[in-house]
């Protein structure tokens, strides 16, 4: 008679790990949805900042990434007096883009915000959605006519594809530092601004 030990061939229980993060490295199907969320909430300028940050922050995968996403918001919060992406294009629907109008330190702070999203950007797919929330930073994501309209696309396209090459060429270990030190610089400014 041939008797197996037993928990032979059986999967062991799954462990909960203290750190969330450990689950979200694991799933690149949950890092590509997050990324395909975020793009969508970007391109249609609904919902709320925080709700972008933390999808963005999922997408990236990464601790200190996900760090820098979060300084941008709050940065992009704090600068407009909303968390929300309506009040937000209603605002620059009247005073023009983020990273034109204001105090040279508040537009500064939208442009130091966009460039964090795009050394924040992984490789691959997930990419162009940081690119298409660094556009919305500076370009605003208010359309309100045909010329707005070209500005905001033209401002996806670039980013989008600053975003692509940021997460495909530049080292990790270099990016995502100075993505999460760009992130605290605009929110810095934005605070002073």
């Amino acid at each position: 008679m041939l008797v197996e030990p037993s928990r032979a061939h059986v999967r062991g229980r799954a462990t909960t790990s203290s750190n969330g993060w450990a689950l979200i490295l694991t799933r690149p199907d949950l890092r590509l949805g997050a990324a395909a969320a975020a793009a969508t909430v970007a391109v249609t300028s609904t919902g709320d900042v925080v709700l972008l940050a933390v999808l963005l922050g999922v997408a990236s995968g990464d601790l200190v990434a996900a760090a820098a996403v979060a300084a941008a918001g709050l940065s992009v919060a704090v600068r407009w007096g909303s968390t929300s992406l309506d009040a937000i294009a209603g605002a620059q629907a009247v005073l023009g883009p983020g990273g034109a109008v204001g105090s040279g330190l508040a537009a500064a702070s939208a442009w130091c915000a966009a460039a964090a999203l795009v050394l924040a950007a992984p490789r691959g797919w997930r990419a162009p959605a940081f690119g298409l929330a660094a556009a919305l930073c500076v370009a605003g994501p208010a359309a309100a006519d045909g010329g707005a309209l070209a500005v905001r696309v033209a401002a996806g396209v670039v980013a989008g594809g600053l975003a692509v090459a940021a997460g495909r060429w530049l080292p990790r270990a270099a990016a995502r530092p100075a993505a999460l030190v760009l992130g605290l610089i605009a929110a810095v400014l934005a605070v002073v601004a």
